[in-house]
């Protein structure tokens, strides 16, 4: 499946129209139609990542040729730790446990600062 395939699958699962999904990008509907259409290959990295996140599928999904990890392998709203750790270090490959278990201990922290307050 291409690209624009999944692009245009994911929208349509999403009930997005074109224009909306536009929106939700910062784009017009014509830049989507032509990604969808395959009349534009080099869609930026940026544009990808935030369809990533609003159809919750890691980026390597729409981007790599083969379909390594199906759409909605989590529930719907479920977020899964390669997920987190993308969009808090950019995709950084080399985020070790110990960086990953600092950010989670960080956060736990605010949680409980934040019931505090």
């Amino acid at each position: 499946m291409t690209i624009a395939e999944k692009i245009k699958t994911l929208r349509k699962q999403a009930k997005l129209t074109q224009t909306e999904l536009g929106e939700m990008l910062g784009v017009q509907k014509n830049a989507v139609s032509k990604w969808e259409c395959g009349r534009v290959s080099d869609i930026p990295a940026g544009k990808i990542k935030a369809m990533a996140q609003i159809f919750q599928v890691p980026p390597s999904y729409l981007i790599d040729g083969e379909v390594k990890n199906a759409p909605f392998s989590t529930p719907r709203g479920a977020i899964r730790e390669e997920d987190i750790k993308f969009a808090l270090f950019g995709g950084d490959e080399e985020v070790t446990d110990e960086m990953y278990e600092e950010v989670k201990q960080f956060a736990a922290f605010v949680r409980a600062r934040n019931k505090k307050q």
